[in-house]
């Protein structure tokens, strides 16, 4: 296990993958919780870990610059998603494609991509000599 970030990642690339193709019936504890969307927010957060978990993943593997990192990070995510959707559609009975859900994917990664961006910016600002 040399790369635990990597390794989470694969991990929690396997809990979506899980959570998006067992029968919806599993989750029936979750329909107890009352709040408006909370399906479109719990696939927002998955792909927000998701994101950077696998940015982190990446940086592991050496891949170049920051940019790239997140690059690549944000497109797997928003692959990944699409094809998940496309599995519910052609390998479940109790689940079908929503491109709601697709959209909110992407929308979890983009802000994983933009707090990235954030953080890294600040530490290069808090890092740069003061004038």
């Amino acid at each position: 296990m040399r790369n635990k970030y990597l390794w989470a990642a694969i991990s929690w690339t396997v809990l979506i993958t899980v959570a998006c193709l067992v029968s919806a019936s599993n989750f029936k504890d979750l329909e107890k919780v009352e709040m408006p969307a909370k399906d479109k927010l719990l696939h927002a957060f998955f792909y927000f870990v998701f994101t950077l978990l696998w940015y982190l993943g990446l940086r592991a593997l050496k891949v170049s610059a920051q940019f790239s990192r997140r690059v690549w990070a944000f497109t797997i995510a928003v692959g990944y998603g699409i094809i998940m959707e496309v599995c519910q559609a052609l390998f479940t009975d109790s689940r079908s494609a929503d491109a709601i859900d697709a959209i909110a994917n992407s929308a979890g990664s983009a802000i994983a991509v933009f707090a990235l961006w954030r953080y890294q910016k600040r530490k290069i600002n808090s890092q740069s000599p003061a004038y």
